[in-house]
C-alpha cells in the first residue's frame, strides 16, 4: 500500500486535533450535565468501593475513581468522556489518512461527523461505559490495522491485551475479540504475497499459538482478578447465566433441564403474563419480579449461585438443541432495530435516561450526594441540550444501521487496502 509521507500526514492530523478539541470544548461548555441510567448507580458504588458489582465494569469504575472521585465532581466524569470522544474522533481521522489513504479533507470531515453524532454526544454525558468502550475499540482497530500492514508477533500480543481491555469494559465484545484472535493471523497468512504453502502453515501455526495463547492468558488473568476482588471463583462476572437465559428465552423448553424444579419453572413461566415465547419480553425476564430469573431464584430457594448455574445450563442445552432457532433469534434481534425506527421518538428518551420514573435508587441518591454533593433524585426529569439533541437526531439512527453496508460496498469496489476495509466491515 502506498503511503503519504509522514510530514504531509502530520499537518492534517494536527489540524484535525485542534478542530476536534475546539468542537468538544464548545460542546462541554454548552452541556456538562452528567446523565444517569438504571445501571449507573452500580458504577458509582464500584468507584467508591461501597460495593463490588462485577456485571458492571469495575475497570470503568476505576476511571471514575481516578478522575472524578478526588475532585468530588460529576462534571469531571463528563469532561473525561468528552476527551475520550475527541480522541476517538481523532483516531478515526488518523486511521483514514494513515491506513486507507483517504483525502485529508474527507478524513477530517468524517471525524467531525463522528464528533457531532447525537448518539456519541449523549453517551459522553451518560454514566455508562459506551464512550470509554468506543475509545478502546478504536485503539483495538488501529492496532489491528497496524498488524495487517506490518505483521509481527509482538502486535498479536498487544492485540490480545487490548481485546481483554475491551471485554473488561463491555463483555458483549467477547465473541468479537475471540474471533479476532484467529482471524488476524489467518488474514495475514492467506493474503497475497505470502510464502510457499509449507512455510505459510508453519507461520500460521506459530501466529495462532501466540495470538490464541496470549488471549487466553490475558483473559484468564482478568477472570482471576474478578474472582480475587469478589472473593469468589474466577469469572468474567457472576450473572452470565441469568443474562444468557433471558436473551434466548423464546427457544427455551422444559426438556432443556433434567432438574424437575427448573423444568416446572419453565412451564409455569409460559403460563404467566410474561411468557418465555414472546421475544419482546426478554429484558423483563431478567429484571422484573414476575420474570423467569426471579422465578428461578424462587424455586431454588434464593440460592443465587445455584440459580445462575441452572440458568446457564438451561440456556446452553437450548442452544445446542435448537441452533437454528438461536440464529433466527439473532436475526429477529437485528431486525428489531429496523422495526424500531418508527418508535424512536418514544424509545430514545428511555435510552438516555429521561424515563417516566426515577432511574437512580433512593440508596444510590444518598451515596452520590455524600460523595459528590449533588442531588440526582430527579435526574430523569432534566431536559438537557444533549438529551434534546439525541431525540432530534433520531433519523441519524437510520444511517448507523445502513453504515456497515457501505463498508461492504467499499470492499466490493476493490479498495487499495482491502484488508483494512474488511476489518472495519467486520
Amino acid at each position: 500500500m502506498s503511503r503519504l509521507p509522514a510530514a504531509i500526514q502530520r499537518k492534517p492530523l494536527l489540524a484535525a486535533a485542534l478542530l476536534l478539541a475546539l468542537v468538544k470544548s464548545i460542546q462541554f461548555a454548552v452541556d456538562s450535565t452528567l446523565l444517569f441510567y438504571n445501571d449507573s448507580g452500580a458504577f458509582i458504588l464500584n468507584a467508591l468501593g461501597r460495593d463490588f458489582i462485577p456485571e458492571r465494569s469495575y475497570v470503568y469504575a476505576g476511571l471514575i475513581r481516578v478522575f472524578a472521585v478526588p475532585l468530588h465532581s460529576l462534571r469531571a466524569i463528563v469532561a473525561m468522556q468528552v476527551v475520550m470522544g475527541g480522541l476517538t474522533a481523532w483516531l478515526l481521522v488518523f486511521a483514514l489518512v494513515r491506513f486507507l489513504n483517504v483525502r485529508a479533507s474527507i478524513a477530517i470531515l468524517a471525524g467531525l461527523v463522528f464528533a457531532l453524532d447525537p448518539m456519541q454526544i449523549v453517551y459522553e454525558r451518560m454514566l455508562m461505559t459506551e464512550a470509554s468502550t468506543l475509545l478502546a475499540m478504536a485503539v483495538f482497530l488501529l492496532a489491528g490495522l497496524r498488524y495487517l500492514q506490518q505483521p509481527s508477533l509482538r502486535w498479536l500480543v498487544i492485540l490480545s491485551f487490548l481485546g481483554t481491555l475491551l471485554v473488561s469494559l463491555r463483555l458483549v465484545y467477547l465473541p468479537l475479540v475471540a474471533a479476532s484472535s484467529v482471524l488476524f493471523p489467518a488474514a495475514v497468512c492467506f493474503s497475497s504475497g505470502t510464502p510457499p504453502r509449507a512455510r505459510r502453515l508453519r507461520l500460521l501455526t506459530l501466529a495462532l499459538a501466540i495470538s490464541c495463547g496470549s488471549t487466553m492468558l490475558f483473559h484468564s488473568g482478568y477472570r482471576e482478578l474478578t474472582g480475587w476482588l469478589a472473593g469468589r471463583e474466577p469469572a468474567y462476572q457472576y450473572k452470565t447465566g441469568f443474562f444468557l437465559v433471558a436473551g434466548i428465552a423464546p427457544i427455551v423448553s422444559s426438556r432443556d433441564s433434567d432438574d424437575p424444579r427448573v423444568a416446572e419453572a419453565v412451564v409455569e413461566q409460559n403460563k404467566s403474563s410474561l411468557p418465555l415465547s414472546d421475544a419482546s419480553l426478554r429484558p423483563r425476564q431478567l429484571w422484573y419480579s414476575e420474570g423467569f430469573v426471579a422465578r428461578l431464584r424462587s424455586v431454588l430457594h434464593g440460592d443465587e449461585r445455584a440459580a445462575n448455574k441452572a440458568a446457564e445450563s438451561l440456556a446452553r442445552y437450548a442452544i445446542v438443541r435448537n441452533p437454528l432457532g438461536y440464529l433466527r433469534l439473532g436475526l429477529h434481534t437485528y431486525f428489531d432495530y429496523w422495526r424500531g425506527i418508527r418508535r424512536l421518538r418514544w424509545s430514545l428518551p428511555w435510552e438516555n435516561g429521561a424515563q417516566p420514573g426515577p432511574v437512580v435508587t433512593a440508596g444510590d441518591v444518598g451515596v452520590i450526594r455524600s460523595a459528590f454533593g449533588a442531588d440526582v433524585s430527579n435526574q430523569h426529569l432534566l431536559r438537557t441540550p444533549s438529551r434534546r439533541y439525541h431525540v432530534l437526531g433520531r433519523r441519524w439512527c437510520l444511517f448507523l444501521l445502513v453504515s456497515p453496508f457501505f463498508g461492504g460496498l467499499a470492499l466490493w469496489m476493490s479498495p487499495e487496502n482491502p484488508k483494512a476495509v474488511a476489518l472495519f466491515f467486520f
